[in-house]
Order: C-alpha cells, then structure tokens, then sequence
C-alpha cells in the first residue's frame, strides 16, 4: 500500500494546517515538559509507589474512556472537541499552583489530575487524528504526519529542558503555570480555523454508542494490519504512563540528576527524532510500511533497556540515559509515522 503521493502544492500554503501544525505542537511542548512527575519529586517528595499510583491514574483514563472516545467523536466536530480539550487540560494543571498556594497540595490531587488531563488527551489524540484528513488530502497524510512529527521532534529538545530549567531555577510549580499556558494557546489557535469540517457521519445514524462500539471492534479485528496495530498500541500505552514516572524517580533519588540536566539528556532525543521524521518517508519507500514499524519498534525496546542497567556513578550514567535518546527515538518516531498514516488511510470516514 502506497502512502506517498505525487508532488502537489506546499503545505505551506494551507494556512488553517499551519494552525493545526502550530496548536499540536504547542500542545506537545506542554505535554514534554513533564510537571507531574516533577512537582511529586521535587515539592511533594513522592515515594515509588506514589509515582506509580499517579501514572497508573493516568493509565487508568485510558480504560475509562479509551472505548467510547472514538464514537463519541464520531458525533461532534471534531475542533470542537480539541477546541474543549486543551483548555480544559489548561485548568486542570492550573489547579496544581492554585492548590499549592491557597490550599494544601497533595499526591492525591496530582492523580486527579493525572486522570483528567489523561482522559482529556485521549479525545485530543483521537479528535486531532480524525480532523487531520479534513484539512489535507489523504494521499498527503505521510508528508504531513513527517513534517508534524519533525517539528514535534524539535519540541522534544525543547520541552524536557524548557521543564527541567523552570523546574531547578524557579519550582516546579512554577514549570506548571508555564505547561497551563502552553494548553491554552493551542486551544486557541485551534478556534481560528475556518475551514469547513465535514458534518460527522454519525449525525445522520441512529444515536447507538454501543452498536457503533461493536461496528468499529468488529472492523479492527477483521482488519488484519490494524488489529496488530492496536494490540501493539495497547501494550505500549499500558507500560508507557507507569515507565515514565519510575524513569524520572529513579535518575533523581538513585543516580542523583537535578531536573535541568535531566531535561536535558531527554532533550537529547529530540535530535534523534526529527532525523527518523526526516527520513520516514525515505526509509518505507525503500523497506515498505510493515518493516519500517516492526525495526522501529524492536529497535527501541531493546535499547531502551540501558536505562534500568545504569550505574549509581553519574556521568558513566548518564551515557545510558544518553544512548536510549539518540539512537532509539528516532526508530520510535519512524514508527509512528507510520502508525498513524496507516491507520488514517485505511480507516472509513465514519470509523
């Protein structure tokens, strides 16, 4: 299956895409800057089992809403959706310095909203894969998943380090002002799009989640790319919230990482990154969509596993924190290029 297309006109001429670009990864800088796991660290003193609660809470979204977010899409525009879904992650890390300062903050508030800004991120990620095809042709969907996912690769390098330096030269709480804004505006950008979104399929069907629910399983497990997709996506997203918050309490109680270096070395990944979105394109013209996810994958796991094997001395650790970031994020974002392409083409409008 083809998903390069014929040269056609810049995509810089798509002003409401440059919106859309500009809003995600707005969003994504937001997201990188990793306020929860730093304000439990750093303000709170969390234990391990307190990091794993608050990214279980996260997880936990994902199994509360994850079935129902794809139908419940289906009904609405889907910028409404991202329109509602930014902002409202913007309140709820608000909420972390309004507690601080007037209140008490506690762990149990960081899982709330671990939970909420999860549960918001699910309908985003869905709602903005879904209107992606709205403003671009699908034959263009590589291209423009490559370039998304470049600019979303430069954030990397400077969301974690943007979060780790507000972090060590001000707080953590101050970190989360900064991430509440950075949601805000992509909301914003979002609402001055002014191109015309196709009127949702399920208007014009009988309201029934469950049967739509049964339609869309149905089409997955009888599809054989995508049901590996999503057995695979299920896998990396159970593991993915939990790793994250044990990986940042283990660099800094361990192995002794202040938060600006640390943001740092995860920074690193972003150069790794934007290489694997430049050259997806490249890579599964030459090996084909299959192959080009299965290394990817692969390829990362295994390298993945210096971060666990790192030493207590610090700069012989941080070249195990380092080596994951440069040769394994690119893989990863060759991958999901990938993944989402595939499943934008081959998915019918009204799923």
């Amino acid at each position: 299956m083809s998903l390069t297309p014929p040269k056609q006109a810049s995509l810089w001429r798509n002003p409401d895409f440059l919106k859309f670009w500009t809003a995600l990864s707005t969003s994504s800088l937001g997201q990188l800057m990793t306020v929860l796991p730093l304000v439990a660290i750093l303000v709170l003193e969390a234990r391990p089992y307190q990091m794993a609660v608050i990214g279980g809470a996260s997880a936990a979204s994902g199994l509360a809403f994850g079935l129902i977010a794809g139908p419940w899409v289906d009904r609405t525009r889907r910028r409404k959706v991202l329109v509602v879904t930014d902002p409202g992650r913007a309140v709820s890390i608000a909420s972390i310095p309004v507690s601080y300062f007037a209140f008490e903050l506690r762990i149990e508030h960081l899982c709330v909203v671990a939970f909420i800004n999860g549960s918001l991120g699910i309908f985003n990620e869905v709602a903005s894969r879904a209107y992606l095809p709205s403003l671009v042709d699908r034959d263009r969907l590589l291209e423009t998943n490559s370039r998304m996912a470049a600019s979303d690769a430069v954030v990397e390098q400077i969301g974690f380090s943007v979060g780790g330096f507000i972090a060590q030269l001000a707080s953590a709480i101050s970190a989360s002002v900064v991430q509440a804004v950075t949601f805000a505006v992509s909301g914003l950008l979002i609402l001055t799009i002014r191109r015309p979104e196709p009127k949702p399929v399920s208007d014009k069907r009988e309201g029934n989640i469950r049967r739509e629910l049964i339609e869309g399983y149905r089409f997955i497990i009888s599809h054989r790319l995508l049901r590996i997709v999503a057995i695979s996506g299920a896998i990396s997203a159970g593991v993915g919230g939990i790793i994250g918050g044990m990986i940042a309490l283990f660099a800094t109680t361990e192995i002794g990482f202040q938060p600006r270096p640390l943001g740092v070395i995860y920074g690193v990944g972003g150069i790794s990154s934007l290489i694997g979105a430049l050259y997806a394109t490249r890579v599964t013209r030459k090996l084909g969509v299959g192959p080009t996810m299965t290394l990817g994958a692969i390829f990362y796991g295994l390298i993945g596993f210096l971060i666990p094997l790192a030493p207590t001395q610090i700069w012989i650790a941080t070249v195990f924190f380092v080596l994951p970031q440069i040769l394994g994020d690119g893989f990863a974002m060759m991958h999901n290029i990938n993944e989402v392409s595939l499943q934008q083409a081959v998915t019918p409008e009204h799923l």
